[in-house]
């Protein structure tokens, strides 16, 4: 992995050219961006011009969110391991995981998404109540956010 000081010096200038380039060809194509294990970078790169900046596994949910701000959004990272029935996991289990990362990331300009994607284990049931509860439960928080 790349530590700061050489994420600054030679990523940063590198992302900054690839989103003023692509930006300026493909202006209304999303651009998203995923620092890999750089994600202490992603302030930074939220001021890039990037539509959206994904977070991994090892991100504080808060601390993802409040570095990007308003600037972008925010593609973030459900564990797929909350959908195996092996775990432990039942669609309870699932709502309420679900639920506590729309909380944490806010509901609005996110990309509800699994960290590492499905691995073969995961229950289909488990995978629909995930799906559900995202829109279910954005829908309720967006609803008591604007009934305030």
């Amino acid at each position: 992995m790349m530590d700061e000081e050489n994420f600054d010096k030679f990523a940063l200038p590198c992302l900054e050219k690839i989103a003023t380039e692509l930006k300026g060809r493909y202006p209304d194509v999303p651009l998203m961006v995923f620092c890999r294990g750089a994600c202490y970078a992603n302030d930074k790169v939220s001021k890039l011009g990037f539509d959206v900046v994904c977070i991994d596994g090892s991100v504080d949910r808060t601390e993802g969110r409040s570095a990007v701000g308003g600037r972008c959004g925010l593609q973030g990272n459900y564990d797929p391991q909350e959908l195996i029935e092996e775990n432990g996991k039942t669609v309870e289990t699932v709502r309420e995981t679900a639920k506590a990362m729309l909380e944490e990331l806010g509901p609005q300009r996110l990309i509800a998404n699994l960290g590492e994607g499905l691995g073969g284990k995961e229950s289909p049931e488990l995978v629909r109540a995930f799906v559900d509860a995202i829109h279910e439960e954005s829908e309720a928080i967006i609803a008591a956010d604007t009934s305030m």
